[in-house]
């Protein structure tokens, strides 16, 4: 039972909020990326801003998503370990793993990140947004699916990105036959 309450806190202090796109998204970002690259000099990664804080015009949650991509497989674990000291680690598992920041004791602080570690390839988000940023028709179509779920969704994190993924994998599959 105790388990429940603390999630159902969780829920609360950090509900699903869209919010009109901020012009900061995008220096937040490549502040984060020189951050990261400067705690990783020593290994070959790339760094991607994804999701949609990285596509103009359109509602997002204000959390920078990022992914990081690393090439060698034997450099996953010590990455891990340098960047769980600043960040907090969620997950991890079948080579990916997902850590945050901007998570406070009372709710979310002012500048709110979402960290992808991916090994090399594993990067179908870069895809996604890739097609949203040149196709503004489907980016909106997008949008609209998310403000709906948004209101479903408000306090199930789980719900709302389950409700994304439908969308998100057709995309991904109808443009990648087209190249």
């Amino acid at each position: 039972m105790n388990n429940i309450l603390k999630d159902e806190d969780f829920k609360r202090k950090f509900p699903i909020k869209l919010v009109k796109r901020n012009n900061e998204w995008a220096s937040w970002y490549e502040d984060e990326k020189i951050n990261l690259l400067s705690k990783l000099k020593k290994y070959n990664v790339s760094i991607y801003h994804i999701g949609s804080t990285a596509i103009p015009n359109i509602y997002s949650k204000d959390i920078i998503d990022i992914i990081l991509e690393i090439y060698k497989d034997d450099d996953f674990d010590s990455i891990i370990d340098i960047l769980n000291v600043e960040w907090e680690l969620r997950w991890i598992e079948d080579n990916r793993a997902f850590l945050v920041k901007g998570y406070g004791e009372d709710g979310f602080q002012t500048k709110v990140y979402h960290l992808h570690v991916r090994r090399k390839g594993d990067i179908e988000e870069v895809k996604f947004r890739d097609v949203l940023i040149k196709n503004p028709k489907i980016a909106k179509q997008y949008e609209t699916l998310k403000l709906d779920l948004e209101l479903r969704y408000k306090y199930d994190r789980e719900g709302y990105t389950a409700g994304k993924t439908k969308f998100i994998k057709d995309i991904i599959k109808r443009y990648s036959l087209h190249k």
